[in-house]
């Protein structure tokens, strides 16, 4: 009988916990995922008033349009004091019904919520600063707008919007500025 060759015997590797290489990486991987999200989740006021300024741009873009398509001025309508705005016709043979049947939702307004508002609305041809009251900015049928300064602003931050006298439109900047006229 041939002798049989023993081998040693390796011991069982426990396989069921994780090495520190593995849980270094997950928590390397949480840290860079709650880094991206947290300040996102932090600053909502930011984000919505750059929504409201993007909503802002966007009604002048449409009512500009309009008062080319229809050959009749149309104005927005700030009140600062009830923190909204909303379009009506600016001719007087037009009425109010013009642009309520043209621009539909916009001619009824928008209204801000209390964290985000308009802090003022300024007029520089008409030498025109309002923080509180009404006051109008005028479309003409021939494309060009009254030269405005929107300033909308949350608790933590502001944007400013103005009339670009080149092109007539609706500039967006962050921050509280005053651009030159």
């Amino acid at each position: 009988m041939a002798a049989a060759t023993s081998k040693p015997i390796a011991p069982a590797r426990n396989s069921a916990g994780f090495t520190l290489l593995e849980l270094t990486i997950v928590i390397a991987i949480l840290a860079v995922l709650m880094g991206l999200a947290i300040p996102r989740l932090r600053d909502t006021g930011t984000t919505e008033l750059r929504s409201q300024a993007h909503k802002m741009a966007m009604t002048f873009k449409l009512v500009r349009s309009e008062a080319i398509l229809q050959g009749i001025p149309f104005q927005i309508n700030f009140d600062l004091d009830e923190q909204r705005y909303w379009v009506t016709s600016a001719d007087p043979l037009g009425g109010d019904d013009v642009a309520a049947t043209t621009l539909g939702r916009l001619a009824r307004g928008h209204h801000f919520d209390g964290a985000i508002g308009m802090s003022d609305v300024m007029l520089p041809a008409a030498g025109a600063k309002v923080n509180q009251g009404r006051i109008y900015t005028i479309f003409y049928p021939d494309g060009t707008v009254d030269p405005t300064v929107i300033h909308l602003a949350s608790a933590s931050s502001a944007y400013t919007l103005h009339v670009d006298l080149m092109s007539s439109r609706l500039v967006m900047t962050a921050g509280y500025i005053m651009p030159r006229y």
